[in-house]
């Protein structure tokens, strides 16, 4: 670990130090990521990397933009984090997800160069552009996150199955899951946030925003349930070795803001499915981690109204027979049908639809943090 090689030598507490450290940890990651990320881009554009299959577009962006940052998200943590139960728990299901979305990046453009062979039609691409079947993705990702989930509930002490629910002072109601129980939510929490977040991923930038935010949100808290200070004034769980997350979540928070340079509208590279399945699984286990997994749906309010509605549209469709409750899903596909009128182009269009949904993350977030640290 870069820092504490650098407080052994020296000495000083400077480098040992939790904001020093997480300040550092985003801007590592601002650097290696803007130092690296235009040859990466020319990388991928030689071996045509995207799964566009668009004939009036001469080069679509291409995606694994994802694996870059996950890389760098790595190199970062690992440079600036200590490791314990909380940061290992946390990066082993930061790699793993990345790993099975990166399969499915791979066999899109790798099918979609089929299309161009003609040895696979159109139509047929739509449904065979991951590389994995739904339901094994999903088997894949459940036991992923329940080998880790039985890893954190033995290795840290604090983890102990009591929920704390938003609205409500824990000494008014703390209610309490026996341990396989509350694997099993784990599990379930870690695996719909990956989901959710994937299906965000479907307009330039616009996944990138929640993840941040719902970093912002797990860092403070992370810092302040790890000092025993803050965290009585605050009234706050206290949880050792917690503020560890806190380097995690910057150096997640600064790969992102240097990708959105390149992921603006319009995007030079499109993030894929390692990035967005990796962080969205890292975002599940950091709620857990920091006592505040019922908070997701407020601060992640754009991400689980995706997921929310992808369930919804199936289960309606199901049940009704053939309707639709969204004229598309995910819920941005909605949108971009229900308003493509009152927009001269796509772009945008596009482009209305993400700050929006931008502004919704960042309303979440600031509702987030004021219910979480004014309801104990």
């Amino acid at each position: 670990m870069l820092a504490q090689w650098l407080f052994n030598i020296t000495g000083n507490d400077l480098f040992d130090g939790r904001l020093f450290r997480a300040g550092a940890s985003a801007l590592l990651a601002i650097i290696l990521v803007m130092a690296t990320m235009p040859a990466y881009i020319r990388f991928l554009n030689r071996l045509d990397a995207s799964s566009d299959c668009d004939k009036d577009q001469k080069q679509a962006p291409p995606i694994m933009g994802g694996l870059l940052l996950i890389a760098v998200t790595l190199i970062t943590s690992l440079c600036f984090a200590k490791m314990n139960g909380y940061t290992i728990s946390t990066l082993a299901i930061l790699v793993a997800y990345a790993g099975v979305g990166a399969i499915d990046d791979i066999a899109k453009i790798r099918n979609k160069r089929l299309v161009a062979q003609g040895k696979l039609n159109l139509k047929d691409y739509q449904y065979k552009t991951d590389g994995i079947s739904s339901s094994l993705r999903l088997l894949l990702y459940f036991l992923f996150s329940l080998v880790v989930a039985v890893f954190a509930y033995k290795f840290i002490p604090e983890l102990k199955g009591h929920l704390t629910i938003p609205f409500v002072k824990p000494s008014v109601w703390h209610p309490y899951l026996p341990n396989w129980a509350f694997i099993l939510f784990m599990s379930f929490i870690i695996t719909a946030s990956a989901n959710g977040t994937n299906f965000t991923d479907g307009l330039d930038s616009l996944v990138s925003v929640p993840i941040m935010t719902s970093m912002v949100f797990v860092g403070l808290v992370a810092y302040f349930s790890g000092n025993f200070i803050f965290s009585e004034y605050l009234h706050i769980p206290f949880l050792p070795g917690v503020d560890e997350l806190f380097p995690i979540a910057s150096a997640i928070l600064g790969t992102l803001l240097a990708y959105l340079w390149y992921n603006s509208p319009p995007a030079e590279i499109y993030m894929g499915d390692a990035g967005a399945v990796g962080f969205g699984g890292a975002i599940g286990i950091m709620f857990i981690l920091v006592r505040a997994e019922l908070f997701l749906p407020i601060v992640g309010l754009v991400i689980i109204a995706e997921a929310l509605s992808v369930v919804l549209q199936i289960a309606y469709f199901k049940i009704t027979k053939g309707k639709r409750l969204l004229l598309c899903a995910p819920i941005h596909h909605h949108f971009q049908m229900k308003w493509k009128d009152k927009f001269s182009s796509k772009p945008l269009l596009n482009s209305k639809i993400a700050w929006r949904m931008h502004l919704m993350s960042i309303f979440a977030l600031i509702a987030g943090l004021v219910i979480f640290f004014t309801g104990h």
